[in-house]
């Protein structure tokens, strides 16, 4: 139990500073609790009702449940019952009042960057043991999904809904300008020349359009690092050993904010805020003609703005370091270690059902999420799907083309969530000229290294 009040006070320092759940980035990370549990042996009988908790609402929640009924249909041996447990940070917090009254479901789903309380809960049955139990494949898999999710060559969790950031572009307005529709920009030099271009002002000299209008967003900002070929955290981003700092306030991270702030002084970036729908809305109604956002909005955009949608790869500083790349977001299953044997073989035997490329390919197609196994893309719904968005195709390649190194794997730290919000605010500070890039940078960093030593002599 020291370990889960460990895992408790750690989980109330992230809900301290972080509100509403979003799908982010993260990475797997160096587990500390009882990783001893072993998969339930095979001759384990699974148990006929298991339930599984999950934060996917609207279309997405309608597609998980599409998952869960034609599971339920196609045997009589196991029902899934699931439950919706509004944001991830709510699932978070419930599922530690859970745990602590022994009242936890058999599978979680869990994002990204919560991946370290639950390695840190002691409470769940790695991946990896039911992998080795039955000898399931993983050779299909995306690499650059499953290396995210492991560590020391070990699947904790099962890869569910993955997705990317990558760039977006309004085509209509690039040839209003003269700048190639085929021909997205990538480097900041890049995307500040069409920006310049592309932002138009009325008669009265009042800006119409932004050229470019990314939100204040912390996951875009480990991205940028991640494509500028640095690191966030120290110990090979918290992988080779528990991050103790971060190291973000190097020249890396200050190119970025120089980069985002001479755009806003220059009159040519538009700056949402801390609002990702707020910048989603100004790319859909013209206000911006160039973004960043998740490979997961691409469908809403293609069907709601007035102009054809262009996507491209995510920004990255003008020498393109090789060693540079994207990191995998979205959330992960979790297999219990408090339910009994048997809620955790059935539990096991959705996920399997789960990863299957018929299932894996609907799921894309309801969604916009990547499949994870790569058989998925030869079946109906995902050859429909690529039809229909050919723009999906960036967000594929991209992942397919990033190098797979501790850079792209992304970071592990146990208070990321409060780390995000911070760095959100440092992103801020720079934007309405509070504070210069390096201050910002260096501020941001003492007080989340702070938090890291807090965390990390509460989950020795």
């Amino acid at each position: 139990m020291r370990k889960l009040a460990a895992f408790a006070i750690a989980l109330s320092m992230v809900a301290a500073a972080c509100g509403g759940g979003t799908p982010g980035g993260g990475g797997a990370a160096s587990p500390t609790g009882d990783q001893s549990a072993l998969a339930p042996g095979k001759d384990v009988k699974p148990a006929a009702n298991i339930t599984w908790w999950h934060a996917m609402s609207g279309i997405n929640g309608e597609a998980l449940n599409k998952i869960v009924n034609n599971f339920n249909a196609s045997q009589s041996a196991i029902k899934v019952t699931t439950v919706f447990q509004g944001t991830y940070d709510d699932l978070l917090s419930k599922l530690n009042t859970a745990l602590a009254s022994n009242a936890a479901p058999a599978l979680v789903q869990v994002y990204d960057i919560g991946q370290r309380y639950m390695y840190d809960s002691g409470q769940v049955v790695p991946m990896q043991a039911f992998i080795d139990r039955d000898k399931f494949s993983t050779a299909d898999f995306e690499p650059a999904v499953i290396n995210y999710y492991k560590y020391q060559d070990k699947l904790q969790s099962m890869p569910f809904n993955a997705s990317s950031s990558i760039f977006y572009y309004n085509k209509d307005a690039f040839t209003e300008v003269g700048l190639d529709p085929a021909k997205p920009p990538v480097t900041f030099s890049e995307i500040t020349d069409a920006a310049k271009k592309l932002t138009k002002k009325d008669a009265s000299g009042n800006t119409v359009r932004y050229g470019f209008g990314p939100s204040i967003y912390g996951w875009f900002f480990e991205q940028l690092l991640a494509t500028s070929g640095a690191l966030y955290a120290d110990n090979g981003n918290g992988r080779d050993d528990r991050a103790t700092k971060v190291v973000y306030n190097n020249a890396a991270g200050k190119a970025i904010l120089d980069w985002w702030k001479a755009g806003i002084d220059g009159g040519y970036f538009y700056n949402p805020g801390i609002d990702n729908a707020g910048a989603t809305t100004a790319f859909q109604s013209g206000k911006t003609a160039m973004y960043l956002e998740s490979s997961a909005a691409l469908r809403g955009n293609i069907n709601t703005a007035k102009f054809q949608v262009g996507t491209g790869l995510f920004a990255r500083p003008d020498n393109k370091p090789a060693n540079g790349g994207n990191i995998i977001g979205g959330a992960s299953l979790y297999i219990m270690k408090s339910r009994p044997a048997e809620e955790q073989q059935a539990a096991w035997e959705f996920v399997k059902y789960a990863m299957t490329p018929a299932v894996q390919a609907q799921w894309q197609s309801d969604t916009g999420y990547y499949a994870i196994v790569k058989a998925a893309y030869n079946e109906a719904p995902a050859k429909e799907w690529a039809t229909k968005y050919p723009q999906f195709q960036t967000p594929v390649d991209q992942i397919r083309n990033s190098p797979q190194n501790r850079m792209t794997n992304g970071a592990v730290l146990g208070v990321f969530a409060q780390a995000r919000a911070r760095t959100q605010k440092m992103i801020e500070s720079v934007l309405l000229g509070q504070a210069t890039s390096q201050q910002a940078l260096d501020a941001a960093a003492a007080e989340v290294n702070d938090a890291i030593d807090k965390y990390n002599k509460a989950n020795k």
